[in-house]
């Protein structure tokens, strides 16, 4: 394969479009794959971690919002004015959401599994799907430094 120039490839784009077909609404709708830059900062804006009593730290998903901040990028005909918008409009779809939201996903390459095995891995005690502990356990090697640091640095 040929290496591209700068050029090319700032001016290249993997983006696709699909048509979904909503039957639950008698018409359809032009979704696009996300570009990285809308996926991570969806997934971004959608992620809260929560700090409890002790430290403990956990990472939610809301998933409304992950959601909701997918279809605002990923609608483009009818394109949505806001945020606010694909709020109003999962409010008052159903499966024809799910539709919209799943062909958004599958063009963008992200996995509702990614999501969730990421969650787990950031509750607090207890351990993942994988059985691996999590949470505020003590790590491997005492916590302590790696490397012995005189107590001046």
């Amino acid at each position: 394969m040929t290496i591209l120039s700068r050029e090319a490839l700032l001016s290249a784009s993997d983006l696709t479009e699909r048509e979904v077909d909503l039957p639950s609404i008698g018409g359809s709708v032009r979704v696009r794959s996300l570009p990285a830059a809308y996926s991570n900062q969806a997934q971004s804006d959608a992620t809260e971690i929560k700090t409890g009593t002790r430290g403990e730290q956990t990472i939610t998903v809301d998933h409304v919002k992950l959601e909701a901040l997918q279809v605002l990028h990923g609608l483009v005909d009818p394109k949505l004015a806001s945020l606010q918008d694909a709020y109003t409009l999962s409010q008052h779809l159903g499966p024809a959401w799910d539709d919209i939201v799943r062909a958004i996903a599958e063009i963008s390459g992200i996995s509702t599994q990614e999501v969730e095995r990421v969650e787990a891995a950031f509750q607090p005690r207890g351990q993942s799907e994988a059985g691996v502990l999590v949470g505020d356990e003590s790590p491997a090697g005492g916590g302590g430094p790696d490397l012995p640091v005189p107590a001046s640095a």
